[in-house]
């Protein structure tokens, strides 16, 4: 199958699924798809992104030998679908397993889509939880989640305010 024609033939669920199943354990194949996600194509590397979360959520161990390589393509990110499906990855992995280096450069980019207005509300939510399972390790950034979350409740979209209350609620008693 040629992965780049079938991830342009249609955006849906649908096809999203379909190329998955094609993939489904097939480590050569997972391989293939994930370097379309590194070539940073309009279009390409979203939809790529998209089949990668399909097959882990279905295959979570499939994501494990790819865990480092994500991190390292956070910076490099142009589309937001990018940064969403890899966060919502990243969200649930194990943050001591990472290397003091890998774990900067996903806090550091977590803390900058949260922060930023720019970003769609799924990737600060997804970039909120990451802050957060961290702030489990090192509890000193406490205080400073729970003040970006409160600085933008104003302004921001029910999804946010939903998650913003509950991670809310956690920090407030890892703080007590």
């Amino acid at each position: 199958m040629n992965f780049k024609d079938q991830l342009l033939a249609e955006l849906s669920k649908r096809n999203t699924d379909y190329i998955a199943s094609v993939i489904n354990k097939n480590g050569k194949l997972f391989q293939e798809m994930f370097k379309l996600i590194l070539t940073n194509e309009e279009y390409i590397s979203g939809r790529a992104a998209w089949v990668i979360e399909t097959i882990w959520l279905k295959y979570p161990e499939m994501i494990n030998p790819y865990i480092n390589d994500m991190i390292d393509f956070l910076p490099k990110t142009k589309y937001n679908n990018q940064r969403r499906h890899f966060t919502k990855i990243l969200s649930t992995i194990d943050l001591q397993k990472l290397d003091e280096d890998r774990l900067g450069i996903l806090i550091d980019r977590c803390f900058t889509w949260l922060e930023d207005p720019i970003y769609p509300t799924a990737v600060k939510m997804f970039s909120m939880q990451i802050i957060y399972n961290y702030v489990e390790i090192e509890p000193a950034l406490a205080t400073e989640l729970i003040a970006i979350i409160e600085n933008q409740f104003d302004d921001s979209t029910p999804g946010f305010k939903n998650r913003g209350e509950k991670t809310l609620k956690k920090l407030y008693k890892l703080i007590d």
